[in-house]
């Protein structure tokens, strides 16, 4: 509105102030950024997500964002979206609200939100899967997250991802698969059953090396 009404001093005034009273209310801006996010129109969501990763990232009332109902649902669902600047604000978003945070971790593993960040490593977009690659560290010490880690499709494409010279990502992808590896619950079966799909998993890569 500020931009649309350029030359009338009295506008960006009122929408500075519009702004402070929203965000200095700190129910009202979780309600209006959610509500943003659901909606069709794909430049809302832009801003919605874009105002949410700033309040994130720096800390702000992270704790209200993470309380959204139905907030791993709708960040999963963008993560769908055809646009990669969504994308990239999602991701470093879920990384932020996700350190830590056991409960919201726990929450993504339930809501298949790890598989959805699992699908991002196949995307065309270095800093996507930069970022989807963090999420997952930051997941993978959660047990139950494994089975997901371990059988998506684009496992392999985590593995290769170590060896690339243009992401150093090499440190979290070894640790990714330490964290798998060395936690698991006193389910002897599963553990096995763990350890198997593990090892099917990584020799492809165990022969290349």
């Amino acid at each position: 509105m500020a931009r649309l009404t350029y030359g009338n001093t009295n506008m960006p005034k009122f929408c500075m102030q519009s702004l402070v009273r929203i965000t200095s209310n700190v129910d009202v801006a979780g309600n209006l950024i959610s509500i943003c996010l659901r909606g069709d129109d794909v430049e809302l969501i832009y801003w919605a997500a874009g105002l949410m990763h700033e309040f994130v990232i720096k800390d702000v009332v992270a704790d209200k964002f993470r309380q959204i109902k139905g907030i791993h649902t709708i960040l999963s669902g963008l993560l769908s979206a055809e646009e990669m600047y969504i994308s990239r604000v999602i991701l470093r978003t879920i990384k932020f609200m996700a350190a830590g945070q056991d409960k919201f971790l726990q929450d993504m593993v339930r809501s298949g939100m790890v598989k959805k960040i699992m699908h991002c490593l196949s995307l065309n977009d270095e800093d996507v899967k930069q970022w989807a690659i963090l999420c997952i560290h930051v997941v993978a010490g959660q047990v139950e997250s494994h089975q997901d880690i371990i059988t998506a499709p684009e496992f392999e494409i985590l593995l290769e991802l170590a060896t690339s010279s243009k992401m150093k990502v090499a440190i979290y992808v070894s640790d990714i698969i330490s964290l798998i590896c060395c936690i698991s619950k006193s389910n002897p079966k599963k553990k096995k059953t763990k350890e198997k799909l593990l090892t099917k998993q990584l020799q492809p890569a165990m022969q290349l090396a």
